[in-house]
């Protein structure tokens, strides 16, 4: 054989020797770890080092092992064997010797026995092995305990899976009920799923919470249904019922003005993927909600992007134009043109709500009024359909108007229209007083005496009814439900302290009618969760303490508001009293003055007029028309006065 292959055979062999140790060596330490297990600790140990197993392989089979109690002889036989540092600092370190070894026994390193602890020489090894013992059942049960908490806990996470799982399949009965209007039963089941306490990450958590909004909406129980809606908003729109989600908003703002700060968030979301008529939606409704928190450059933002083929095009920018005249902002050039775009846009789409043509007109008539444009406020007025609730507003404040350029024919014929019985539950009591003064300078005192008469006979007489109501009635609630009572009993002849003159100027202030709105969809929702608390359980009895809190707040707001109007009614009739005060004193004057010129000028005749006549127009020609006592609709806001004066030439 070659010198290359004796080397191939020796190298062979001595792999295959290799081999052979490794495996008993191998199966030597799977021995000895079985010995460990069993608690023979300090003796596999030693027979370890008797083999000659290097000191890693044995700190690794001792590793798990309880606690040796090794004395000084135990780690001088350790190192007659062999233990190098790796072993005795393992040992050390670990607790194994139960007093520090430093270089052998017997040296400096020897601890002192006036210490105070027992010299290990000392110990009684039963004492030691019980010791040992002790703390190894301790170690077994803790371990023991252990695994039984896990074992429980596994337990119950595979319960509750079972339980969501289960719950998952009776989301689907809540969608059929749903679909069966039964509401409160399928809102029942999505608070028992919620109960479970699913992952808030989940799809079925969502599933649980739009299922919750959309029963709670249906049943009009609005402000139970508020905090799922936000919730399932916030998820965002790539979640599916986002859109659905947000016309419930709408929904909740309008009717108990639900318009909380977080919606703000919403502004985060990118929605340009979605319809655009939805965008529409989102977008002017997050300019009103910018609006209401006077945000103005945020409001402006979103009213513009409303596109123009919108239906709320005209209110984005009427909104628009309302804020450009606000003080904080002052943009009056803006706001006539927001005004005039608004009125383009309502005339253009069919669909866009008809009170927007109303109010763009009547801020342009009011920005011009403001501006002394008399002849543009009162072509605005005009604008104002005859049978509109504003049109009222529009024929009061056009007399102002025609008062303020000395046109007093037409403001008399403004006047004689308020007088019919269309407008008859206005409050309106300087319309007297503008009569008066009008009369007077036209030297027609008996009209103007006769004018103060009435404004006195209609409103001053009243007026400490008024007093005596504020004085008499209590907390702002008690006041709201005076109103509210006295309104319901209008009609039936019974006396119940506040003439009807004064109730009607509540009526007509609009933030009283939203607080009412409101007030009356809380009792409503009350009524329906007092009768379904027991099926809600404490989601309801959480719900239903929420509705009567927000009740009480509408209801004390509300009072305070009536408080505010009736005050200011009170304050208005005081200051008109002295203004009639003032007229009349100027009357009696002035009828002594033309009685001096009559008697410097009796060949003075003053013009005729045609008094006790009615003037309106029929397409482009002007007619006389006698009045007869009775008010056609027709005709209101067409009459004219004709009034010559009666002053006698100096």
């Amino acid at each position: 054989m070659s010198k290359a292959g004796n080397i191939m055979l020796m190298s062979n062999e001595t792999t295959r020797g290799l081999r052979r140790l490794l495996a008993t060596l191998t199966l030597l330490v799977v021995m000895l770890v079985s010995v460990v297990a069993m608690g023979q600790d300090k003796d596999v140990l030693f027979k370890m080092k008797e083999q000659k197993i290097p000191d890693e392989v044995v700190v690794n089979v001792i590793k798990e092992s309880g606690p040796m109690n090794l004395t000084t002889e135990d780690v001088d036989k350790l190192k007659e064997l062999g233990a190098g540092d790796v072993l005795l600092k393992f040992l050390e370190d670990n607790g194994h010797i139960l007093v520090a070894v430093n270089g052998g026994g017997g040296g400096d390193g020897d601890p002192d026995p006036a210490d105070g602890e027992v010299d290990p020489a000392e110990q009684d090894p039963d004492e030691m092995a019980a010791e040992a013992a002790r703390r190894k059942a301790e170690e077994d049960a803790r371990i023991r305990a252990e695994a039984e908490k896990l074992r429980k806990e596994e337990e119950a996470r595979k319960a509750k899976e079972a339980e969501l799982n289960r719950m998952v399949a009776k989301l689907t009965d809540a969608d059929r009920l749903i679909r069966q209007k039964k509401y409160m039963r399928a809102a029942a089941i999505c608070l028992e799923f919620l109960s479970k306490g699913p992952d808030p990450e989940s799809d079925e958590f969502y599933r649980a919470k739009f299922c919750l909004a959309k029963s709670l909406f249906n049943q009009k129980i609005y402000s139970g249904a508020a905090g799922p809606v936000l919730e399932v908003l916030m998820k965002g729109p790539e979640k599916p019922h986002f859109s659905e989600t947000f016309y419930m908003l709408r929904t909740l703002t309008r009717e108990n003005g639900y318009e909380p700060p977080q919606l703000e968030d919403l502004t985060k979301f990118y929605i340009e993927s979605l319809p655009v008529e939805f965008q529409n939606d989102f977008n002017f409704y997050m300019g009103r909600f910018f609006y209401d928190y006077r945000k103005f450059e945020l409001a402006f933002k979103y009213l513009d992007k409303v596109t123009e083929d919108s239906p709320d095009k005209a209110a984005a920018l009427y909104l628009t134009g309302v804020a450009q005249i606000d003080p904080e902002v002052k943009k009056y050039r803006s706001a006539v043109q927001s005004f005039q775009n608004a009125i383009l846009a309502a005339e253009k789409i069919k669909d866009t709500d008809p009170e927007i043509l109303e109010l763009a007109y009547l801020a342009l008539a009011r920005v011009a009024y403001e501006a002394t444009n008399y002849d543009g406020a009162l072509y605005y007025y005009a604008k104002i359909p005859k049978l509109s609730p504003r049109r009222s507003t529009a024929l009061f404040e056009s007399s102002w108007t025609y008062f303020l350029k000395n046109d007093y024919n037409r403001a008399m014929g403004a006047f004689h229209s308020l007088h019919s019985p269309y407008y008859e539950q206005w409050y309106y009591p300087d319309m007297h007083i503008l009569e008066a003064t009008v009369y007077l300078n036209l030297c027609k005192f008996q009209l103007a005496k006769e004018a103060l008469v009435v404004f006195k006979a209609r409103y001053l007489d009243q007026q400490p009814k008024l007093q005596a109501f504020l004085e008499n009635t209590g907390d702002p609630e008690a006041i709201y439900n005076a109103i509210v009572t006295i309104y319901e009993k209008r009609g039936t002849g019974e006396d119940v302290g506040l003439p009807m003159l004064f109730v009607q100027g509540v009526l007509n202030n609009i933030d009283f009618r939203n607080s009412h709105r409101i007030i009356k969809n809380l009792s409503r929702e009350e009524t329906e969760l007092k009768a379904a608390v027991a099926e809600l359980g404490d989601f309801g009895a959480e719900v239903l303490q929420r509705v009567e809190t927000a009740k009480k707040t509408q209801l004390i707001d509300a009072g305070i508001k009536v408080q505010q109007v009736l005050t200011t009614m009170d304050q208005e009739l005081t200051d008109w009293s002295i203004k009639a005060d003032e007229i009349d004193f100027e009357i009696d004057g002035a009828r002594a003055d033309e009685a001096k010129r009559a008697l410097l000028n009796p060949d003075y005749v003053p013009p005729t007029a045609l008094e006790g006549t009615t003037l309106f127009v029929v397409a482009d020609d002007w007619q006389f028309w006698p009045f007869e006592g009775e008010f056609w609709v027709d005709e209101i806001g067409t009459y004219r006065r004709f009034l010559a004066t009666a002053c006698t030439a100096p």
